[in-house]
């Protein structure tokens, strides 16, 4: 049995865009708006490499309420203040970008989401479960910054989470010949009865602060965030990946690798 370690290559696309790579970020929570602090560093880091960089838009109806403050990305005079605006108004400043956002809860089939990356940063299952629907048929355009290639989502309890990004077209043969890309599974590709394992009390019933922070730990947005944007670091800059997502449980110090496996076929 071969040992050889498997890769995930960005489609040729990737590798000379003549345009930001687009991203549709949909919500600004608790993962959504670590997410966006990241990604603007990631874009800072990649406009360096001579790269032209991430263009994002964030969707979030979500007004930002006082137990929001420390756990997610805002501070005490934002509350009040859409989480969407809010956001991105911060990162916007920071860097000097003209980045969007929507003050709106977006549905799944909106033409908005026709960007290169998706990203939910969502509460419940139901977005995902529509989403994924939409997406088996993905967005192809004579404009390349509305073709759909990838999907990320991230989703944590208490103390665990993970991520995935999954690909969404047949990408092209990488230039160097190796091996013809195989699917990359998303979220509800690996996990289809997501609404029956979804539980009310991993979602958060509680009001306070207190009663938030025994919900959820104060890190695991920020690990998650940290881990997911260098997945897509590794796949902007190197253009390859071998893992494309991961489980990660603050509790017991663990985390597992979701690795590229070549020999596993696509879902029918």
């Amino acid at each position: 049995m071969s040992m050889k370690t498997d890769f995930h290559y960005a489609p040729n696309y990737f590798f000379a865009p003549t345009h930001p790579i687009t991203i549709a970020l949909v919500g600004a929570g608790g993962n959504g708006s670590l997410i966006l602090a990241r990604l603007s560093r990631l874009d800072h880091a990649l406009v360096q490499l001579g790269h032209p960089g991430l263009y994002v838009t964030v969707f979030d109806g979500d007004l930002v309420q006082p137990s929001n403050v420390g756990r997610q990305l805002y501070a005490p005079q934002d509350v009040g203040g859409n989480k969407a605006i809010c956001a991105v108004t911060k990162v916007n400043h920071t860097f000097g970008l003209q980045w969007d956002a929507v003050p709106e809860r977006i549905g799944a089939d909106d033409k908005r989401l026709h960007a290169n990356l998706i990203i939910s940063c969502v509460d419940g299952a139901d977005f995902r479960l529509e989403l994924a629907k939409v997406l088996e048929h993905p967005h192809s355009s004579s404009y390349p910054y509305e073709n759909q290639h990838y999907w990320l989502d991230l989703g944590n309890g208490k103390y665990f989470g993970q991520y995935v990004l999954g690909n969404l077209q047949h990408n092209d043969r990488p230039s160097n010949g190796e091996v013809q890309n195989q699917k990359l599974y998303h979220i509800v590709d690996l996990f289809p009865d997501l609404l029956a394992m979804e539980k009310e009390v991993e979602q958060g019933m509680g009001c306070s602060y207190a009663d938030k922070l025994q919900e959820q730990s104060l890190f695991i947005n920020d690990a998650l965030s940290s881990m997911a944007v260098h997945c897509l670091y590794e796949l902007l800059t190197n253009k390859k990946i071998k893992y494309h997502g991961a489980f990660v449980n603050l509790e017991t110090g663990r985390t597992n690798p979701l690795p590229i496996k070549s020999n596993i076929h696509a879902i029918a």
